[in-house]
């Protein structure tokens, strides 16, 4: 999907404000921590051992989040990521399938008590 779509998606499904990307690293993202912001929280990028990447809710708020961080690194920022890595960390997120399964409007399956696990 072309980024002026999931532009469009994301105003739609997070009530106007776009998904935002944030890293502990800004010169070396990669090695960084990486951290997506929400109106629904803060989710971290966790890439697997084969490339695999996947977004995990870890905060409802900035200061949450920081609480948590800084517990492993006292002296760590958040910085906004408006590069091509943040580019590409924003179009990973938005292309997640689906981004919240336990919230109906956002997801394409169907709810767990009307899903057939027979």
């Amino acid at each position: 999907m072309a980024l002026e779509g999931m532009d469009r998606m994301a105003r739609d499904q997070f009530r106007g404000a776009r998904p935002r990307v944030f890293g502990t690293d800004p010169d070396n993202p990669e090695h960084g921590r990486v951290f997506i912001w929400t109106t629904m929280g803060w989710f971290e990028r966790v890439e697997g051992p084969w490339g695999d990447v996947t977004f995990t809710p870890v905060a409802d708020s900035e200061d949450q989040l920081k609480e948590w961080i800084s517990k492993n690194n006292p002296d760590v920022d958040l910085i906004e990521m408006d590069n091509e890595f943040g580019k590409t960390v924003y179009q990973e997120f938005m292309e997640e399938e689906p981004l919240y399964p336990e919230a109906p409007e956002t997801s394409s399956q169907e709810p767990f008590d009307e899903q057939d696990t027979t």
